[in-house]
């Protein structure tokens, strides 16, 4: 990954003020658009929809369609990363809710009239991401955008069984994490190390940012299929962790079951947490956004030990972060932060 547009390519992230998940509607704000416009009760004709990470409708009483849509802008210059980066966050809501088969994959494109060049080399990693995931890219649309946004709408099917959705989370469940947290403080100091502030980033960082940022693509580069098809068998409920960080979704976790949620032991990239406190961003308290994050996985306590089985015989990351408990909200609980390399 470089860090910066070559000499082909255009620096994308300097067409955007706002970058990856970090682009998204404020968690509190979107709930009060949702409650103006009556999109919070239960909707009849779904199982599932509003306030999860997709929708599921049932189709056959032994199948449901799952469907959702994401995009953002870019956190990375280089576009064929770009792709890659906006499928696997895409497909993630997805894969949140229990779904994969028949995944199905249609494009949303924007770009500014001086980056259209790279539009084939975005949707090249868009194809190829999906290909990974065992899907398939039918289709899509593209626009002039002022900021260069890529990402697209999911459709995929369950058994109704396998369906997962935060609600079902109930207190004395265990709460497995799939990735590591620190995506944005690590593209955030990529994008400026070279600039006026890149002294202080270089002395603040206790690893060169450049390693740090390639293991965070590595991270956001990784589809969380591999995790849902080895917590699934045993979860009741899952979320992804994206743009409202880890804090934000439990907290969207907690208020959709009405439990309360503790966490505990937080993972971070290596060389993050010192950058997260350089910016301000808030990663030692859970509140720093994630691009493309890892499952957040609920796991009544007798199945702790099949699910890490399951989680490692896939080659799956994961460590128990917390607890769902009696109550309502989320709690720090004096948390250990590990810091996690590779």
């Amino acid at each position: 990954m470089s860090d910066e547009g070559d000499d082909h390519w255009p620096a994308l992230t300097e067409y955007a003020e706002l970058h990856g998940c970090s682009c998204k509607v404020e968690q509190g704000e979107l709930e009060s658009l949702l409650t103006d416009v009556g999109l919070t009760g239960a909707q009849q004709e779904l199982r599932f929809g509003v306030g999860e990470d997709a929708s599921a409708r049932a189709i056959a009483d032994d199948l449901c369609l799952v469907t959702t849509i994401d995009f953002f802008t870019p956190i990375v210059d280089d576009p064929y990363e770009f792709g890659r980066v906006a499928a696997c966050n895409a497909a993630s809501d997805a894969f949140a809710t229990g779904a994969g088969d028949d995944l199905t994959f249609l494009v949303v494109l924007g770009l500014p009239q001086e980056v259209t060049d790279a539009a084939a080399e975005i949707l090249r990693g868009i194809v190829d991401a999906v290909d990974e995931m065992g899907g398939v890219v039918a289709g899509g649309h593209t626009i002039m955008n002022p900021w260069p946004i890529a990402g697209g709408t999911v459709v995929a099917t369950a058994p109704p069984e396998d369906l997962l959705q935060t609600s079902d989370a109930s207190p004395s469940e265990r709460l497995y994490l799939t990735k590591p947290l620190g995506t944005q403080p690590a593209m955030g100091a990529l994008r400026v190390r070279d600039g006026e502030f890149g002294e202080t980033i270089g002395e603040a960082s206790n690893r060169p940012v450049q390693d740090i940022a390639d293991e965070a693509l590595a991270w956001m580069t990784t589809p969380n299929r591999d995790a849902m098809l080895a917590a699934r068998e045993f979860a009741t409920a899952a979320t992804d962790i994206t743009g409202f960080g880890l804090l934000g979704q439990a907290r969207l976790l907690a208020e959709n079951a009405g439990v309360g949620v503790e966490l505990a032991h937080l993972p971070v990239i290596d060389g993050s947490l010192e950058l997260s406190r350089l910016f301000g961003y808030g990663l030692e308290d859970g509140e720093s956004a994630e691009t493309s994050g890892g499952l957040l996985v609920s796991v009544p306590e007798r199945h702790t030990e099949a699910v890490e089985t399951a989680f490692s015989d896939a080659d799956v990351f994961h460590r128990e972060v917390g607890r769902v408990t009696t109550g309502s909200g989320v709690a720090l609980v004096d948390p250990t932060i590990e810091r996690v390399r590779g």
